[in-house]
């Protein structure tokens, strides 16, 4: 079978298959990837002459080209899937453990001790609604993605916990034959759901605009909340009080760096933010792991309170 068919043949074998198997936002943005990189690249190449030589270069181009870890491990997977429907042996190929996409990973940034004391200062101060992704963020490590798909049904005031499940996504919309990009809610993966305390900051604001139902964000009614206009509103709480400007992300990573430093263990923080395992936390963080108190400065923290 190998002999004859391409990884176009592959390709629409793959739709035939899965376009019902799979959600529909999944399904097109697995589908924008292989035509944008896969079919392009492999085009009509049989699966008999693809080696695993070829594999390897066509993935130091994407790195070159710069496209994210997440996606280049997506792309693997598409590819194997793919071959598979082919029956091509995936094994024996060589592409379960030798093909190496990982990064050069940057150092994380953090802010600096004096802008995250100044942050707090302003988010103890102020509990406008601007400010609810913010804290957010900031204050419970939460993604902009996932602070954007937080729905009240997931808010629980009384027990002063929240439920962490969905995320919002940019994804392309093929139908009416253009392609546009269009926000969509999608579940997290199972190890990245978490049911998390409300610290009193966080419990402020929400109690404040507390509603029967609805995205927590505040939007147009059948609107989704949207990833850039929080990043934008961002910007501006920064300029408006006179500080540099941060990402969404750096203050998810400050929350991270601040956590072990107040003690919380690797394995904890791994929970909170969602990570799939506490490899992948631990290996983000090494550099702030040596910050962390003495484990007897911790204990005697939480024994004096008691």
């Amino acid at each position: 079978m190998t002999d004859i068919l391409s990884i176009n043949d592959c390709y629409r074998l793959w739709k035939e298959t899965e376009q019902n198997r799979i959600n529909s936002s999944t399904y097109h943005r697995y589908r924008n990837l292989m035509e944008k990189h896969l079919l392009t690249y492999f085009a009509d190449v049989k699966l008999c002459d693809i080696t695993h030589k070829d594999i390897n270069v066509f993935f130091e181009k994407k790195k070159e080209d710069g496209m994210s870890e997440v996606a280049m491990h997506m792309l693997l997977m598409l590819l194997k899937k793919l071959l598979q429907l082919g029956g091509t042996d995936i094994v024996r190929l060589g592409l379960e453990h030798t093909v190496h996409i990982k990064h050069n990973r940057r150092p994380v940034e953090i802010m600096q001790r004096e802008e995250w004391e100044k942050l707090d200062v302003v988010l103890r101060k102020h509990s406008e609604l601007n400010y609810v992704a913010v804290c957010l963020a900031f204050k419970m490590g939460l993604t902009v993605g996932e602070i954007c798909g937080l729905t009240w049904n997931e808010v629980d005031l009384e027990q002063k916990t929240l439920l962490v499940k969905d995320t919002v996504q940019r994804v392309q919309n093929i139908t009416g034959g253009g392609k546009k990009t269009m926000l969509a809610v999608q579940p997290i993966a199972d190890t990245a759901k978490r049911e998390l305390p409300v610290p009193k900051t966080v419990l402020k604001i929400l109690l404040k605009y507390k509603k029967s139902k609805g995205y927590v964000l505040e939007c147009k009614e059948g609107k989704i909340p949207d990833p850039r206009r929080e990043q934008a509103r961002l910007e501006k709480l920064f300029e408006g009080h006179k500080m540099r400007g941060y990402s969404f992300h750096i203050l998810r990573d400050t929350f991270a760096v601040r956590c072990l430093q107040a003690g919380m263990t690797i394995e904890d923080l791994s929970y909170v933010l969602g990570h799939a395992t506490v490899t992948v936390t631990a290996q983000r963080y090494k550099g702030f792991l040596e910050m962390t108190k003495d484990r007897t400065v911790v204990l005697k923290q939480y024994m004096d309170r008691i």
